[in-house]
């Protein structure tokens, strides 16, 4: 079972190489019923034309102390809105969505090494894989060969697989698989255990732990 559980860590992993993109998340724990104010806040400070990347924010589920999370992409030489906002700005955004929280976790800073893009509008839900990989170039060539042998598998899901720079729960790496639902992804798994290719992986990909799994959901997307 141990085996299957690290197995399907890795199939979230991305065929297509991504570029170098930053990625900065940051999880807090939101107070009951404040969910909707949240979203306006975020949707009110972050829907603005951004240097590179996107803003988002998320709906986290089975992760310990975390509801909701913020999550910042781009270009670390191109980071950031195009019109910087004000000090004042910043520090009435901060009070407000700290008003809201019973917590605020630590930042993670992670870079993109593999991306299967597809219909980001229609798969929202994600299931995320965070993995300790001891071989990361070995496993990278693992995955690159499995994600294309399933392409016709994945379909329109987006794969991706992402190293942990800073910050974390003691994992190295994390990937995850985008559906339409969670009904969705535990189908979509199914059918590529079925696979020879899956087996492959398995064998070929060397030695991987898995700290924890989790479910996210797009709530906004600006970019």
């Amino acid at each position: 079972m141990k085996k299957i559980l690290l197995g399907m860590s890795l199939l979230l992993l991305a065929y297509t190489s991504f570029a170098q993109t930053s990625i900065r998340i940051v999880d807090f724990d939101i107070k009951r019923g404040a969910e909707e104010e949240v979203a306006r806040l975020f949707a009110d400070y972050h829907s603005v034309e951004r240097k590179s990347g996107g803003a988002h924010l998320q709906k986290v589920y089975y992760l310990k102390d975390v509801t909701h999370r913020a999550v910042f992409t781009g270009d670390a030489a191109n980071w950031g809105v195009k019109i910087k906002k004000t000090t004042s700005e910043w520090d009435a955004f901060i009070g407000k969505m700290r008003r809201l929280q019973n917590s605020a976790g630590p930042s993670v800073v992670m870079t993109n090494l593999r991306w299967k893009n597809a219909d980001r509008e229609k798969n929202k839900v994600a299931k995320n894989w965070e993995m300790k990989i001891k071989e990361p170039e070995k496993f990278l060539k693992a995955y690159d060969k499995f994600i294309k042998a399933i392409d016709n598998v994945l379909g329109d899901h987006i794969t991706v697989v992402e190293s942990i720079d800073l910050g974390g729960n003691g994992g190295t790496h994390r990937s995850w698989l985008s559906g339409n639902g969670l009904n969705d992804i535990i189908l979509l798994e199914r059918e590529i255990q079925k696979t020879q290719a899956y087996q492959i992986f398995i064998e070929e990909r060397g030695e991987v732990e898995l700290i924890n799994t989790y479910l996210t959901k797009t709530i906004y997307t600006f970019n």
